[in-house]
C-alpha cells in the first residue's frame, strides 16, 4: 500500500479588525492554520484605545469574529461593560446605589440585556428609589426601541444615552452617577423577552408597595411619638 502523506497546513498570523463603528481599527492578531476557524472567536478592548480618549479607560468593548474577508477577521460588537471598580469608587456613605437588569429590543430587532446603574447624591427613601427604578426601565426601554443597535452603541459610546437618562432622572432625585454598567446581546426571540419582562415588572410592583408600606409605618410611628 502506498504511503499516504497528510498535508499539514502552515499556521499564519491574521489581523482582527474592529467594525466600521471603530474605523476598522486592528484589535490584534491571531495565528491559525485555517482562517475560517477564527469565526466565533471573542476578544475585548478598552474604549480608551478604541476612541483614543483616556477618560474612557473604565469601559471595555467586547467583540466577536463574524466573518473572514481578504484574510482579515471582521468583528461585530457584542457587549459593552463598565469596569466594576470605577463604580465602587464613586459610592460613598449616605448615598444609594441602584442596580437594574432587564431585557429590551432595538428598532432593528436586536434583543439586549441592559444593566443600568445610578448612584444618588444622598440616601433616599424607599418610594423614591422605587420611582427611580421604574422610570429608568421605562426611559431606557423606550430609548432603545427608537434606535438601531449600531446607533444605540454610538449613543452609549458618545455618552448621549447616559446624559439624557441623567437629565430625566435628576428631576426625580439628584444623581452623582448615571451609567450603563453592562450591555450584551441576548440570543432570544420576542416571546421569551416578553415572558421574562413579566416577573421583573411584578417584582418592581412588589418592591414599590413594600417601600410605601414601610414609609407609612415610619410616619405612623413618628406621629405616635409626637402625640405622646
Amino acid at each position: 500500500m502506498a504511503e499516504q502523506l497528510v498535508k499539514i497546513k502552515k499556521k499564519q498570523w491574521y489581523p482582527i479588525l474592529a467594525p466600521k463603528l471603530f474605523n476598522n481599527t486592528i484589535l490584534g492578531e491571531t495565528i491559525v492554520a485555517d482562517p475560517q476557524s477564527m469565526i466565533g472567536k471573542t476578544l475585548s478592548n478598552s474604549l480608551m484605545n478604541l476612541a483614543n480618549d483616556v477618560k474612557r479607560q473604565n469601559v471595555n468593548i467586547h467583540f466577536k469574529v463574524i466573518s473572514v474577508e481578504d484574510n482579515k477577521a471582521m468583528t461585530a460588537v457584542v457587549g459593552y461593560e463598565l469596569i466594576n471598580s470605577s463604580v465602587k469608587r464613586l459610592v460613598r456613605r449616605n448615598s444609594e446605589k441602584i442596580d437594574l437588569s432587564f431585557s429590551c429590543e432595538t428598532a432593528d430587532n436586536v434583543f439586549l440585556r441592559i444593566k443600568p446603574v445610578v448612584v444618588t447624591r444622598s440616601s433616599v427613601k424607599g418610594t423614591v428609589a422605587a420611582r427611580l427604578r421604574r422610570n429608568i426601565v421605562k426611559f431606557v426601554t423606550e430609548f432603545v426601541k427608537k434606535h438601531s443597535y449600531e446607533q444605540l452603541l454610538t449613543d452609549m459610546i458618545t455618552y448621549k444615552l447616559q446624559s439624557e437618562m441623567r437629565s430625566v432622572m435628576n428631576k426625580i432625585y439628584p444623581l452623582k452617577v448615571c451609567e450603563i454598567r453592562r450591555l450584551v446581546i441576548e440570543e432570544r426571540d420576542r416571546k421569551h423577552v416578553q415572558e421574562a419582562a413579566v416577573p421583573e415588572a411584578k417584582e418592581e410592583i412588589k418592591e414599590e408597595a413594600k417601600a410605601e408600606a414601610q414609609e407609612e409605618e415610619a410616619e405612623a410611628q413618628e406621629a405616635k411619638a409626637e402625640a405622646q
